[in-house]
């Protein structure tokens, strides 16, 4: 489930890349920058979603209250960077009736950069939930590519971490 959230916010990152354009002048090259902030934006509602700690399914929903993805690349060349932050309620609403809800934060951030050596793509995500019965959970994502000029992998690690309380 948090791969999935991880990996959305990669391709999110890519589209808000090729989408957005604003041109100024670096070092004498051409390069194309572009910030985009949203708020309130629905990131995530993930039916079927499992809370770690009670092994209940459910939805799990994250609203950004804030977000900030940037991009840089170069006009005629394949370097570039992307970053993106963004930060807002979670919730957890289990299927079963009765189940133990839950509601806390959550804190998302991705930065990617490529060149026509090699690529790299790190994110981190961080959900901390307080559940109906005064449970406590948080739920930590890290996940990291490297590739060469080639596109073979060189370094690639996925890690999650829960704690319950």
């Amino acid at each position: 489930m948090l791969r999935r959230i991880v990996r959305r916010g990669l391709c999110l990152s890519a589209i808000l890349t090729l989408l957005c354009a604003g041109v100024t002048l670096a070092a004498g090259r051409e390069t194309v920058t572009e910030t985009t902030r949203e708020h309130n934006v629905v990131l995530l509602s993930e039916e079927g979603s499992e809370n770690p700690c009670t092994h209940e399914t459910g939805t799990l929903t994250a609203v950004a209250a804030n977000s900030v993805f940037h991009a840089t690349f170069f006009a005629n060349s394949d370097e570039f960077w992307v970053t993106g932050t963004s930060e807002g309620t979670a919730t957890f609403t289990p299927d079963a009736v009765g189940g133990e809800s839950a509601s806390g934060h959550f804190a998302v951030w991705f930065g990617a950069a490529g060149n026509n050596k090699n690529e790299v793509e790190t994110n981190t995500i961080t959900f901390v939930l307080s559940g109906s019965n005064g449970s406590h959970t948080v739920v930590h994502a890290t996940g990291h590519v490297s590739t060469d000029a080639n596109g073979g992998v060189k370094v690639q690690f996925e890690k999650m971490s829960a704690h319950c309380a």
